[in-house]
């Protein structure tokens, strides 16, 4: 046997010593039970079900949450005259997921509407590995559909995925209770439940602002973005871009007309397509809105539907006219929340506060007794001028321990704890676990990251909680301990 054919025959056998533990891995993960189809992203094969079922004209609208959370698809086929698909899901998914697996269903004569939410994750070519993976749980064969770029990031990612579903085999599947359960949504693919009002303490998620100008444009997304735009019009299909609902409280400055033209003037210089939208038509009032700056009420969604068909039908030349009128804004409800006979709160004397607009509070640091403390549990209230009556905490300032030595946080079952700021943890070096007997998940915000605390810093929720499966906390599942 010659030194070529032997080299050719190590190289084959080291390719199946890499590759037999993928396939074996692969094998587990398709054959065991799915675990996530109760979740959010459970619904996402369905999506791509009814996108490839409608073989007749079609309009698809490509997004994230703010289309699932954002649309009555039936009022919207009223007035646009063809099958709406409700495209949208999950900003952790990215906006690139849905952009790939839309292909899978668009066809001649289609309207693709893309939508997503104006921040700089949703325009970027941001990918997570473990959301689509449970995204595509309960039907592998979404494989086919992505990006060969993303197949070595999802094959690497098999091993803990499966990890991860053998211990929901055996502990129990996910199933939030609740708006982010599979069953919040209906045959079009959006969401339902019912949601009559603004729910933020704040009225929207200081987390999260809203810019609009040129630091969001991302040229790599762009770029993405136009090779999809120009495979659309390959297939014969045509392609608007819209903005999405966006709260007005959330928009980090006060824009003019002029510089919103001028960033419409700019992304439409970038992109291949025509925006059929005003920035400042998609700038709600916050009583439109429900748990996030992206996620519209009922009635907001009414709202949306009808300004997004008057923006259809003009570009579309659709001879028809929307004459509905839009619905008036709900009130914003009355936050502030007393705890009449309450005993004064033994915490309180730990911290520092100031009133939020509603007359609730917010932690913003320690006092000196505080700072020495390893050990702290948040205050359920404040105490109202002389008397035994306490206003609720709802809300962690930035750098509420700043400058302490605590080790442990504990938030007890009765807190009213409804907001983690970003940045609450800088300064908490020492911090390395934080307890959260908060059972519902979806009563807290929490910040984007908690920098600022020990390397080691976990999160222990209770077992029965849905904190690793969550909305808004999923993505930090690798501290999240269910355990108390």
């Amino acid at each position: 046997m010659n030194s070529k054919v032997k080299t050719a025959l190590k190289a084959v056998a080291a390719l199946l010593v890499i590759l037999m533990p993928l396939a074996l891995i692969f094998g587990i993960v398709v054959l065991t039970v799915p675990q996530y189809s109760n979740t959010f992203v459970g619904v996402l094969d369905d999506k791509v079900d009814r996108l490839k079922d409608i073989e007749e004209e079609k309009l698809i609208v490509v997004g994230g949450s703010s289309v699932a959370f954002g649309l009555d698809s039936e009022l919207l086929e009223e007035y646009v005259g063809m099958p709406v698909v409700n495209f949208g899901l999950y900003a952790a998914l990215g906006t690139k997921v849905m952009l790939d697996l839309s292909r899978a269903g668009i066809s001649r004569g289609d309207v693709v509407i893309i939508a997503p939410e104006v921040s700089a994750q949703t325009m970027s070519m941001y990918f997570n590995t473990e959301t689509t993976l449970q995204a595509i749980d309960d039907d592998y064969s979404l494989l086919r559909y992505m990006d060969i770029n993303n197949i070595p990031s999802l094959l690497s990612g098999m091993f803990r995925h499966v990890g991860n579903k053998v211990k929901l085999a055996v502990s129990g599947k996910p199933d939030p209770e609740g708006v982010y359960n599979s069953k919040s949504f209906n045959e079009y693919g959006d969401v339902v439940y019912e949601r009559p009002s603004n729910v933020m303490e704040l009225y929207y998620d200081p987390n999260t602002p809203i810019v609009l100008d040129e630091s969001i444009i991302n040229e790599p997304f762009i770029d993405y973005l136009n090779e999809y735009i120009a495979y659309c019009r390959l297939v014969g299909a045509e392609v608007y871009y819209s903005f999405s609902p966006m709260n007005e409280l959330a928009v980090k400055e006060q824009y003019t007309s002029e510089e919103l033209r001028a960033f419409e003037k700019l992304l439409g210089e970038k992109i291949d397509c025509d925006i059929i939208s005003y920035a400042d038509d998609y700038i709600l009032d916050a009583g439109y809105f429900f748990d996030s700056n992206f996620h519209l009420n009922d009635t907001g969604v009414k709202y949306r539907t009808l300004r997004l068909a008057e923006d259809i039908i003009l570009a579309e030349e659709i001879p028809t006219l929307v004459l509905e009128p839009y619905p008036e804004v709900p009130a914003l409800r009355d936050g502030l929340i007393m705890l009449e006979g309450e005993e004064p709160d033994i915490n309180e004397k730990y911290f520092t506060y100031e009133a939020l607009p509603n007359g609730n509070y917010m932690i913003t640091g320690l006092t000196e007794l505080g700072k020495t403390q390893t050990s702290l549990t948040l205050p359920i209230g404040v105490r109202l001028g002389d008397s035994n009556n306490l206003v609720a905490v709802t809300t962690l300032g930035e750098g509420a321990f700043s400058g302490g030595v605590v080790q442990r946080v504990t938030v007890s079952a009765d807190s009213r704890l409804k907001q983690l700021m970003n940045g609450a943890f800088a300064g908490a070096g020492s911090l390395t676990r934080l307890d959260l007997y908060i059972e519902s998940a979806e009563s807290v915000l929490p910040p984007a990251d908690f920098i600022g605390t020990a390397s080691s810093f976990e999160i222990h929720v209770s077992s029965s909680s849905s904190y690793r499966s969550d909305y808004f906390w999923s993505s930090f599942t690798d501290i999240i301990k269910s355990d108390l």
